[in-house]
C-alpha cells in the first residue's frame, strides 16, 4: 500500500488530535452534523482505544528504510518523489525511536511534525516539540475516552444527546470494556509517573526549558487523570463485572499518600469509582428505567459477585491506607445492610447476604 511506502503525518499525534476534535465536537458542542463522522472515525480508531497507549512496534525493516533515508530517500505523504533526509535528523529519530519504545517510522514522523510545529514553540528544537505532541496525542486517546463515557447511557446523569449518538457511544464502549479496559487504565495509571518519565527524557537531554518541561508535566499527569476519569464515570452510569471490581478493588489496597497525607486527584477519583460500585442507593429511586438498571447490577443479579467482593474486602489483609481500607469496608456495609432489607425473592445475592454476611463491628450500620 502507499501509505506503507512513505512517511504520513505524525500517526501518534496528527490522527488522534482529529479523533478528540470530532468527540468534542459530537458530544460537548452538540454538533449534530459531526454524529456520522464520529461513527467513522470510533471505527478507524478502534484499535487505539483497545490498546489504549500502546506505541507502534519497532522493525528491523523500518530501521532500515529510515536509515537510507539520507541516501535513497524516503517517500513523505503529501510530497511528490522522494526526500533525502539529513543524517542529524534520522539519528534524532532513532534516539526517539529507543526514547518512547515507538517504529522508527512513527518516531520519523513525529520528529517531521514537531519541525513543521516549530513555529508556534519559539525556542525549541523540533525534538522537543515530538515530546509534546507525542504526550498530546496520548492525552487526545484518553479526552476521547473519558468524554465517549460520560455520553453512555447510565443510571446517575445524562448529558441529553440525542438516541443516536449515546446508543452509538454506549455500544463502542461496551465492547472496549469487555476487552479489558479497566486492568489497562489501572496498569497504565500505575506505570506512568511523571518522575520516571522526566528520568527517561533527562538521559536523551528531550527536556528543554522550564517552560517545556512544565508544559511536558502537565501533560503527563493530564493523562493520567482523564484515564482514572474514565473509570470513575463508567462506574457512575454502570456497574463493573466481578474480576474488573476485585481488580480496583487491587490497585486501592496499594494506594500511598502524598506527603502532606492527602490522596492525589487520580487515586480519589479511583476511590470514588469503587464507591460507586457498591452504591445501591438508586434502588429507591423511582426512574422510568429503574427495573432494566436493577437487573444489571451484579449486587442483585450475580452470587459469586457479592461472596468476591466480601472476601476481598473483609479477609483482614492491611492496606497500606488503613483509613482507605476502612472507607470502602463502611461503604460495603452500608451495601449489605440494604440488600439484607430486600423483600424475599429479590434475588440469590440479598439470600446469601441474608444469611450469611454479618456486618463488620464498628461499622456504625444498625
Amino acid at each position: 500500500m502507499a501509505a506503507d511506502k512513505c512517511v504520513r503525518r505524525a500517526s501518534l499525534w496528527g490522527p488522534l488530535k482529529e479523533l478528540w476534535e470530532t468527540v468534542d465536537g459530537a458530544i460537548l458542542r452538540r454538533q449534530s452534523e459531526t454524529v456520522h463522522l464520529l461513527d467513522l472515525q470510533l471505527k478507524k480508531h478502534k484499535p487505539h482505544f483497545l490498546s489504549l497507549f500502546k506505541n507502534p512496534p519497532k522493525s528491523p525493516e523500518q530501521r532500515e528504510k529510515v536509515r537510507k533515508a539520507s541516501t535513497e530517500g524516503i517517500a513523505i505523504q503529501g510530497q511528490q518523489g522522494s526526500r533525502l533526509l539529513p543524517e542529524q535528523l534520522l539519528t534524532e529519530a532513532f534516539i526517539l525511536s529507543d526514547l518512547f519504545d515507538i517504529g522508527e517510522l512513527a518516531a520519523l514522523e513525529l520528529l517531521l511534525a514537531g519541525e513543521q510545529q516549530q513555529p508556534h514553540f519559539p525556542g525549541l528544537t523540533r525534538g522537543l516539540v515530538a515530546v509534546l505532541l507525542y504526550w498530546d496525542g496520548k492525552l487526545c486517546v484518553a479526552n476521547s475516552l473519558r468524554t465517549l463515557i460520560q455520553s453512555r447511557h447510565g443510571k446517575t446523569f445524562t448529558l441529553d444527546l440525542s438516541e443516536e449518538l449515546v446508543a452509538l457511544t454506549t455500544r463502542f464502549t461496551d465492547e472496549l470494556m469487555s476487552q479489558g479496559l479497566t486492568k489497562r487504565i489501572l496498569t497504565l495509571v500505575s506505570d506512568i509517573s511523571v518522575t520516571r518519565e522526566f528520568e527517561r527524557l533527562q538521559k536523551e537531554r528531550g527536556l528543554g526549558n522550564e517552560k517545556h518541561r512544565k508544559e511536558v508535566s502537565d501533560l503527563i499527569r493530564e493523562c493520567r487523570q482523564a484515564l482514572a476519569d474514565s473509570l470513575f464515570s463508567w462506574t457512575c452510569q454502570s456497574p463493573l463485572t466481578r474480576d474488573d471490581t476485585l481488580a480496583l478493588i487491587g490497585h486501592l489496597e496499594t494506594v500511598t499518600a502524598q506527603a502532606d497525607g492527602s490522596l492525589d486527584s487520580v487515586n480519589l477519583a479511583l476511590v470514588m469509582a469503587l464507591l460507586y460500585c457498591l452504591d445501591v442507593s438508586f434502588i429507591e429511586q423511582g426512574t422510568e428505567d429503574r427495573e432494566d438498571l436493577l437487573q444489571a447490577l451484579p449486587l442483585l443479579t450475580e452470587r459469586q459477585y457479592v461472596s468476591a467482593v466480601h472476601s476481598r474486602l473483609m479477609d483482614g489483609q492491611p492496606w497500606k491506607l488503613p483509613g482507605l481500607q476502612a472507607v470502602c469496608r463502611l461503604a460495603w456495609a452500608l451495601a449489605l445492610r440494604v440488600l439484607s432489607q430486600l423483600p424475599q425473592g429479590s434475588g440469590e445475592p440479598a439470600a446469601w447476604v441474608r444469611g450469611q454476611v454479618s456486618l463488620p463491628r464498628g461499622s456504625g450500620v444498625r
